[in-house]
């Protein structure tokens, strides 16, 4: 978990006023067909770590230790996933967060929205989860996309996220990052260098 020292006010790293943030119990269309097996599916810790900056601890005690590294908050949570025929909802009673999908237009589309009503003490406020909402709900709808088609393309990038992405927290996240980078440029820099040496060093 963040050091208590700490100073650094990372609402400072989302440059969009309070205004301008998703509302809640604002309906979100995603232009994506309602999938009932992705829901049925969808288990509670893949759906936090769709929220990238949700740092979370092992479960212990019936709930989950989070870390909101975005708004700098800490909280327990043991979430609720239900279906409903054509609604899906996941709620977080102890910090008084639901979010939730439904079916429209026939199963044509499916629609997305959060609700947020703070527990009595809880650290997490009516900002805190809209501004987190900027982020999670476009993760957990490029997720979704993921399952609108059976392509080799979108397998293998479930199997990615499923297999890798989704088992790292935030930090482990933005390392993995940057050795990538490191390592693409690493490797730009041999095939330039080998280049290099094929035709101007023989």
């Amino acid at each position: 978990m963040t050091n208590a020292t700490e100073t650094i006010d990372r609402r400072d790293l989302a440059h969009v006023e309070a205004e301008e943030l998703p509302r809640a119990n604002v309906w979100m269309e995603t232009n994506l067909a309602w999938n009932p097996d992705f829901w049925d599916s969808l288990r509670n810790m893949t759906l936090m770590r769709l929220n990238p900056h949700w740092h979370m601890d092992k479960f212990s005690d019936g709930t989950y230790p989070v870390e909101d590294v975005l708004v700098e908050s800490e909280f327990n949570v043991a979430p609720r996933l239900s279906r409903d025929g054509g609604t899906f909802t996941a709620a977080f009673p102890e910090i008084g967060l639901t979010l939730s999908a439904r079916s429209c237009d026939k199963g044509t589309n499916t629609a997305v929205s959060f609700a947020i009503t703070p527990a009595r003490g809880a650290s997490f406020t009516v900002e805190d989860a809209q501004r987190t909402m900027q982020y999670w709900l476009p993760s957990l709808r490029e997720y979704y996309r993921l399952y609108e088609s059976d392509s080799l393309k979108h397998r293998t990038w479930r199997f990615f996220m499923n297999k890798i992405l989704l088992t790292m927290n935030p930090t482990q996240r933005r390392i993995c990052g940057f050795m990538f980078k490191l390592t693409v440029l690493e490797c730009l820099l041999i095939l330039i260098l080998g280049v290099g040496w094929f035709y101007y060093g023989a």
